[in-house]
């Protein structure tokens, strides 16, 4: 079973009494502790108050609150308590000390800095009082009760004594006891409703949103759950105690042939192919095991029973032909490697055994008879050093260095190199190439590739008058295309299906490796070759990727 059904699968089965102590426990994120975050907002407040009182005090002419007991001490007070602000906004940004000390201290400056900008301003009277219901009103949501209440003690204890020290320097008439006694009170109220009942509130309303949060989690992981059961390579399905089938997903209807029966169904009339193999299972898990073939698909399907816990089956289906294909494809692997490592060995007796020819070719003594034995010699140990070659630049073709490539210079230089290698007239291959036309290749793979095209194409057409094309040009996607054509005998239909496959060959001196190379090169540089039919003579095109295709 794929592990990530499973762990969905686990996370669908998950009861909510597992997941209610983790809401209890955080169910308001800072309730308890303050928070970095928390005091950044709050010291924001305080600058903003701060700004507030120095617009009113400094620029409003008219106004006679601010200060009027004294207005020096209100500046100073104003001043240190701006200092301070900008002392905890450079705190917080180091993160020294801890959040909770800094809160702590931040509190006790509030209270006093609040206290001494009342006594400045006319004591309780001048309506400052308000700044400590606010404050008061915020840290009781980040603390706990008793050290909320213990603030409000702290306010009140400091509101009175300003209020004795009023009456003690400045006479009766600057104290009003009644109204200290009213901010007190509040202040005591204040700091036990935002800690005990607003808290409670909050904490409910809370939890029924997480509540709520978490239900629409779980059908979300169950529509999940069914997404990734349908989407999955292979067939799934799972049957109850009365072997019921309770869920299905597309992959196990398309390889049982039933893809649009209804569910719940038995699974004796939903494929009576799979019923008697799991019958078959039950007598002999060996047979399990086997593949077997349904008739209505006429698909040969790999079953795999997974026991569940409420004595359900779930039964897990594969097609076998994808697996054969897979495994043939790492036996194909192993093999290459193998050729590879035969293929070193081979050359070292070979090299001896044309070394030796050519001495021997060499001697005067050699009867003429004997020559053409030599030479027969000379020729396959040349064919199999040719076909050792190819099997090594298979082996070693992995390494790509893709570069952008001017295709007018490329192919001119190869033609040009082509033609002096073989011996070649000028005419024998002709190049129509458009303007400014770039690609991205491995440059030493397009060598590669154009130079077995145009070898096969000789080695094909014998001794005739051969003339090869080479022509590219821009698709309408702004892909480079090229074409390499010939007038020579062409290719079957026939061959032409097979004409790609390793070591097929039409001709008794080809090594039928030339174009299987050919076509994985492409395929490393995410290009796509094909052979066209063509009148007369072969057509091979070449198209090559864009940047946005190799990005992909």
């Amino acid at each position: 079973m794929p592990q990530g059904w499973v762990i969905c699968f686990e996370k669908r089965s998950r009861p909510l009494s597992s997941i209610e102590p983790t809401i209890k426990r955080h169910a308001i994120p800072g309730t308890h502790v303050a928070d970095w975050p928390v005091l950044r907002l709050f010291n924001q407040y305080r600058l903003l108050m701060l700004m507030a009182l120095a617009a009113v005090f400094y620029i409003a002419e008219d106004q006679q609150t601010l200060g009027s007991r004294n207005s020096e001490l209100f500046a100073s007070i104003h001043l240190a308590y701006l200092v301070s602000t900008l002392l905890f906004v450079y705190l917080i940004v180091l993160r020294k000390p801890k959040a909770q000390s800094q809160f702590f201290v931040q509190c006790y400056v509030d209270i006093l800095a609040i206290g001494g900008l009342m006594f400045a301003s006319g004591g309780v009277n001048s309506g400052l009082g308000a700044l400590l219901l606010i404050n008061l009103a915020l840290l009781s949501q980040m603390t706990s009760v008793r050290y909320a209440l213990l603030f409000a003690a702290i306010a009140t204890s400091i509101v009175f004594s300003e209020e004795l020290l009023a009456q003690f320097l400045l006479g009766h008439r600057e104290a009003d006891f009644q109204s200290t006694a009213l901010l007190g009170t509040l202040l005591f109220l204040t700091a036990w409703v935002m800690a005990v009942p607003m808290r409670r509130l909050t904490s409910r309303n809370f939890t029924e949103a997480t509540h709520s949060r978490v239900g629409l989690d779980v059908k979300q992981i169950a529509h999940l759950n069914e997404e990734i059961i349908r989407e999955l390579d292979s067939g799934v399905i799972v049957i109850d105690n009365a072997d019921e089938i309770q869920l299905i997903n597309d992959t196990a209807r398309s390889l049982l042939g039933a893809e649009f029966t209804a569910i719940p169904i038995p699974l004796r009339l939903l494929s009576i192919d799979l019923d008697n193999h799991l019958k078959d299972s039950e007598v002999s898990p060996t047979l399990g095991t086997r593949p077997f073939k349904v008739a209505g698909s006429n698909q040969s399907i790999l079953p795999q029973y997974i026991p569940l816990s409420n004595g359900g089956m779930l039964i897990k289906l594969d097609d076998h032909a994808h697996i054969r294909q897979q495994y043939q494809q790492l036996k194909l692997a192993s093999l290459g490697r193998l050729s590879a490592s035969i293929a070193h060995e081979i050359r070292n007796p070979l090299g001896a055994i044309s070394h030796a020819v050519q001495l021997v070719q060499e001697s005067t003594t050699v009867h003429e008879k004997d020559l053409e034995l030599l030479n027969i010699a000379k020729r396959h140990t040349t064919r199999i050093n040719r076909i050792v070659e190819d099997v090594l630049q298979l082996s070693n073709r992995q390494r790509v260095i893709l570069d952008v490539l001017d295709l007018a210079k490329v192919i001119t230089d190869f033609r040009d190199r082509f033609l002096a290698e073989n011996g070649l007239d000028a005419d024998s291959i002709n190049c129509d190439i458009e303007p400014s036309l770039f690609a991205m290749f491995d440059n030493e793979h397009l060598d590669q590739v154009l130079w077995n095209l145009c070898s096969n194409a000789r080695l094909h057409n014998g001794e005739s008058d051969l003339t090869i094309t080479i022509k590219c040009w821009r698709a309408h996607n702004n892909t480079a295309v090229i074409d390499l054509m010939d007038n020579g005998k062409g290719i079957s239909d026939m061959e032409r299906e097979n004409l790609f496959e390793p070591f097929y060959s039409t001709h008794h001196a080809g090594t039928g490796l030339g174009l299987f190379i050919i076509r994985e090169l492409c395929d490393l540089n995410k290009a796509r070759i094909e052979c066209l039919k063509r009148d007369q003579g072969a057509h091979f095109r070449i198209t090559l990727s864009n940047a946005q295709e190799l990005a992909a």
